[in-house]
C-alpha cells in the first residue's frame, strides 16, 4: 500500500501538536500497517482531499476575483466623472474650452 509517510506524519503533528506524542502516534501506526491490522489509505486520501482547492473552489475564487475587480472600475469611472465635472463646475473658462472642443457657438 503506497503512502505518504512525510505527509501521514505531518496531518499528525498538526492534529497533536507536540511532537513527542505525534512520534509515538506515528509509530503506532506504522506498526499497526506492517501487521496488516489498519487501513488508511482512504482517511488520508480524504484528509487531503480536505486541504487541497478543487476545480470549482479555484473558479469560485477566480469569480470573487472579477467581481471585485469590475467593482473597483466602476468606482473609478464614478470617481473620474466626478472630477470632470468639478472641473468643468469650478473653472470658468470650461465652458468655453468645451464649446471649442465640440464646435459649439
Amino acid at each position: 500500500m503506497a503512502i505518504a509517510y512525510g505527509k501521514l506524519y505531518e496531518l499528525i503533528l498538526k492534529k497533536v501538536r507536540d511532537e513527542r506524542e505525534a512520534k509515538e502516534f506515528y509509530d503506532i501506526i506504522l506498526e499497526l500497517m506492517k501487521e496488516g491490522k489498519l487501513e488508511v489509505k482512504t482517511e488520508l486520501k480524504d484528509e487531503l482531499k480536505d486541504e487541497l482547492a478543487t476545480k470549482k473552489d479555484l473558479e469560485l475564487w477566480g469569480e470573487k476575483i472579477l467581481r471585485y475587480v469590475d467593482n473597483k472600475l466602476y468606482q473609478i469611472k464614478i470617481m473620474l466623472i466626478i472630477i470632470f465635472f468639478t472641473i468643468i463646475l469650478t473653472n470658468p473658462n470650461a465652458i468655453e474650452v468645451i464649446k471649442l472642443l465640440f464646435g459649439l457657438k
